[in-house]
């Protein structure tokens, strides 16, 4: 069971993303419905540590196993989506883990859940894509190599 809870009219809930990253590029998954890019990741489950979720959602989304190298933000992200015409507010506790794929991945990936076909991004053209969460656009490529913690509103 993932671990959401809802409470004055937001929906909160802790999360694990994966930075899967090679030569300078960032692992993404593009969706056509909305037209962005998306980390792989999602809500841990009751009882499950972040580094064990952002494993098991690697696993779930692309079919692959990653080794955790490090925590690299702690986000605490409050956004709005609108889901069939209604506004749904999220408060997110975010972990995005530097994670490093045990094997290969193959040129051509789809992610799972959304049937959305996967793309190596440069870091630095992060700026020039809708990418969720945003903040990655700027931190990730001056990102210093020690935990960072984030706040965001709105993203």
């Amino acid at each position: 069971m993932d671990f959401r809870t809802r409470s004055n009219g937001k929906t909160f809930g802790i999360r694990a993303a994966a930075l899967i990253l090679k030569n300078q590029k960032l692992f993404l998954s593009y969706r056509e419905d909305t037209q962005k890019y998306y980390t792989i990741g999602g809500a841990i489950q009751v009882g499950e540590s972040t580094e064990a979720a952002v494993v098991r959602e690697v696993k779930e989304e692309l079919g692959i196993d990653v080794a955790v190298k490090q925590l690299a933000f702690i986000v605490e992200n409050e956004f709005t989506v609108v889901d069939k015409k209604e506004p749904v507010n999220f408060h997110n506790i975010e972990f995005h883990y530097i994670v490093e794929p045990l094997g290969n991945l193959p040129s051509q990936m789809i992610e799972e859940e959304w049937g959305s076909p996967c793309y190596w991004i440069d870091v630095n053209n992060l700026v020039n894509i809708d990418v969720v969460p945003a903040f990655l656009k700027t931190a990730l490529p001056s990102w210093s190599g020690a935990i960072d913690h984030i706040r965001i509103k709105g993203d």
